[in-house]
């Protein structure tokens, strides 16, 4: 069960996006972004994907790009995050929807959210281990602190599968979504 962020993150990789813009316009020059694209650190694979009840979160990396896809990446952008459960029932397509395997890839549905949703926690990096996130290493992100990448973990006491939501917002209101995956098997 993967997910891949964007067509432009998989057709360029996350790493070689530089390449594809010509090198040229990093920095911010004053105008709103177009788009945020989401990683997971690799370059050739943009999967979103966490086994239930594993003590390894996924990484979750925003990018704000500005003009057409790919032309301009703006670097050093944090944001600010919220995360739920996906409801296939309500979300559109795009969020409740991923990708398995390699191509000819197909598309599944995510499951029903469970009856009673617990909160889903975002994780950043602690400096030491933190017994309050349930993860050993992080500490969970306060709803007013803003981030650049973030962890997705399985939410503790549910049932898999089931598919989060992640939500980043730039300062100047531009919004995007990545689904993470949490099942025994892709």
């Amino acid at each position: 069960m993967r997910r891949l962020a964007l067509s432009l993150v998989s057709a360029c990789g996350f790493a070689l996006l530089s390449a594809c813009s010509g090198g040229t316009g990093f920095g911010n020059n004053g105008s709103s972004l177009t788009a945020i694209v989401f990683s997971n650190g690799s370059a050739q694979v943009a999967d979103f994907f966490v086994a239930p009840g594993g003590t390894s979160p996924v990484r979750v990396a925003a990018v704000g790009v500005k003009g057409s896809p790919g032309s301009d990446l703006v670097y050093g952008q944090t944001f600010l995050w919220a995360a739920r459960f996906v409801n296939p029932t309500t979300d559109p397509a795009s969020i409740s929807t991923y990708k398995t395997g390699v191509s000819p890839s197909t598309f599944k549905t995510c499951a029903a959210p469970p009856k009673v949703e617990p909160p889903v926690p975002i994780l950043v990096p602690a400096p030491y281990s933190d017994v309050t996130s349930g993860f050993a290493g992080y500490a969970a992100l306060a709803a007013t602190q803003t981030a650049s990448t973030v962890y997705a973990a399985a939410v503790p006491g549910v049932a898999a599968p089931y598919c989060l939501v992640l939500t980043a917002t730039a300062s100047d209101g531009t919004v995007g979504t990545v689904t993470v995956v949490v099942s025994q098997s892709p």
